[in-house]
């Protein structure tokens, strides 16, 4: 949603997913959430799973872009054209680009699936994704999960905080203590929220992997003054 310098509001796209989501499925996750600067686009999602891992490679550096349901074509073992749609293609600073496949650990373990993905994953020529990677729950890192969906929670911006929080941080050098800093900006939870934020946006970052708390250390990034 990007709202107008007059006020108004624009809402965002909807999804340009390759393939429809079907949503409201009884005893299954689904849902849609909005990605981008202004959360300009739709995106829809099929399983928390899949949540989850949007919003870790939403928060980790150097991602700048991330598609959802992307169609592949492949020649499958019977010579037959097929279609694959992968759950997620992000693109890094660097230009690379890694293809990934979101599937339940139970469903991966069982031999049929997991060499059906094998197989397609073998087809994927360079132009299309550098790497292909298959992701389930057991490989989520539930720090990295935790903090993704607290920025994800608190990314919307309060000013006045925001701007306390850039001065606080302003001259530090080395690790500081995010209790500390809250302290210094003067905005009780406020302040917190917005240090989140400058977590989000890299212009601090966790000395160590861990679930951001008012204990959490941080430390600025000094290439983005």
């Amino acid at each position: 949603m990007l709202e107008m310098p007059d006020g108004n509001i624009v809402l965002p796209r909807p999804p340009q997913n390759a393939r429809k989501v079907a949503k409201g499925r009884r005893n299954h996750f689904t849902g849609q959430t909005n990605v981008g600067t202004d959360e300009e686009g739709g995106m829809d999602i099929e399983s928390y799973t899949e949540l989850q891992v949007l919003l870790a490679l939403l928060a980790r550096p150097g991602t700048v872009h991330v598609e959802n349901q992307v169609k592949f074509e492949f020649t499958g073992p019977d010579g037959e054209t097929k279609d694959h749609f992968f759950d997620f293609r992000v693109t890094k600073a660097d230009g690379l680009r890694t293809a990934l496949m979101v599937k339940a650990a139970y469903r991966f373990r069982q031999a049929k699936i997991r060499d059906e993905l094998v197989y397609i994953a073998s087809k994927v020529p360079k132009s299309f994704a550098d790497k292909v990677e298959v992701v389930t729950e057991q490989n989520l890192v539930p720090s990295e999960i935790y903090n993704a969906e607290m920025m994800h929670q608190m990314r919307r911006p309060v000013p006045d905080a925001d701007a306390a929080a850039r001065r606080a941080i302003r001259d530090i050098r080395g690790d500081v203590q995010i209790r500390d800093l809250v302290e210094i900006i003067g905005h009780a939870g406020a302040g917190f929220q917005a240090l989140v934020r400058l977590i989000r946006t890299q212009e601090l970052t966790l000395t160590r992997q861990e679930r951001i708390s008012y204990e959490t250390y941080v430390t600025r990034n000094h290439h983005d003054a």
